[in-house]
């Protein structure tokens, strides 16, 4: 009877072994290979529909969503710098890559290694807001692909698709609550609300697609981080009311069907 327990305590924990996520090693394997210490974020790619300008609001929709992708190129800098990589500011590397000329398709496909040899960039960062929708009042839902590029190499160095969903809280009227973090937010930056919400979730999604790529080789966990768990490539990022966050493994054809569907 002790061996049977022994035996089934044995396939128990194998069983959950195998249900764990990736290793880093495993999914970041070309990015532990060039150990990429320099990173030029590219602006935003923002693929998602625009209003037909008919009145001011339509105007006001689009200016919104322009904003938007210009702050989700800044959300990224933090996530990369607390691992360790040195992260080109923006307006240096926007001032790069005019002068560099290449587009963000071109950027995406083409030998992109003079970049290494003229500016010491090893890898680039390139980030495509695909879609947004507001499927309640309250809610709004963006679909974001990110995508780190090896200079040297032109190999995929991390690719990572994110549906995220910001749900805000309402009153018995129907009107917004601000939560702590939404406030002080709103205070810091001097967004409006609306633009505010976006933003807020905008920088959740990065902090946690970025923070989950392995640390810098300049830092000395770099070899450990390699045995911990790596996101899924296709995950849903989910703020609630009450503030709290949910992050889980997305389904790859149900995320396709919603962000390259109207």
């Amino acid at each position: 009877m002790r061996y049977s327990k022994i035996i089934l305590a044995f396939l128990c924990l194998a069983l959950v072994v195998a249900c764990k996520s990736e290793k880093k090693v495993t999914t970041y394997e070309e990015l532990y290979k060039e150990q990429p210490f320099t990173i030029l974020i590219v602006p935003t790619q923002d693929n998602s529909k625009r209003q037909q300008e008919k009145n001011t609001q339509d105007h006001a929709v689009n200016d919104e969503l322009d904003m938007a992708a210009t702050f989700m190129q800044q959300t990224c800098v933090e996530p990369l710098v607390s691992l360790g990589y040195y992260a080109v500011p923006p307006l240096a590397g926007n001032a790069i890559l005019e002068k560099y000329g290449k587009s963000y398709r071109q950027l995406m496909l083409d030998n992109i290694s003079d970049l290494g040899s003229q500016y010491g960039i090893d890898a680039i960062l390139l980030v495509a807001i695909h879609k947004w929708a507001e499927p309640e009042v309250n809610e709004v839902v963006v679909f974001a692909e990110y995508t780190l590029r090896s200079v040297k190499s032109g190999l995929e160095l991390m690719h990572t698709w994110v549906r995220g969903d910001k749900i805000q809280p309402v009153d018995d009227k129907g009107d917004p609550i601000e939560l702590a973090a939404d406030l002080a937010f709103l205070q810091t930056t001097e967004m409006d609300p609306h633009l505010a919400h976006r933003c807020l979730l905008l920088q959740g999604m990065s902090d946690f697609a970025l923070r989950n790529m392995p640390t810098s080789a300049s830092r000395w966990m770099f070899k450990q981080d390699q045995y911990t768990s790596a996101n899924p490539n296709f995950y849903s990022f989910l703020m609630n009311t009450d503030g709290s966050i949910e992050r889980e493994k997305y389904n790859e054809d149900a995320f396709g069907n919603e962000c390259f569907t109207d």
